[in-house]
């Protein structure tokens, strides 16, 4: 359980620190403040935020479900599979997918 709270605690600080510098700096490119490392925060930030969200999700609910008794063995793989399922649509969309075409 140490591990899993472990892996809360630094997915949170994850989570805040790339979305913080992702939103900030797409804000900042709405305001008209184009430089190459905003483009570039703005370009790669996304995906790391999404993944620290759903990971401190996951570990959060893992959590409260022990702390309640549950057993957690059938939710570990559900939120694998699940998790994995929603990054093959993070990254479909963000490489693959183009309205455009």
């Amino acid at each position: 359980m140490h591990t899993t709270q472990n892996i809360k605690k630094v997915s949170f600080l994850f989570f805040l620190a790339f979305t913080g510098a992702h939103l900030a700096s797409t804000l900042l490119l709405a305001r008209g403040y184009h430089t190459a490392v905003l483009e570039l925060i703005n370009g790669i930030f996304d995906i790391p935020a999404i993944l620290g969200g759903i990971l401190y999700a996951f570990t959060s609910l893992k959590l409260y479900l022990e702390e309640i008794g549950k057993k957690t063995d059938h939710f570990d793989l559900i939120a694998g599979v699940i998790g994995g399922i929603i990054l093959i649509g993070i990254l479909y969309i963000n490489f693959l997918y183009n309205p455009a075409a």
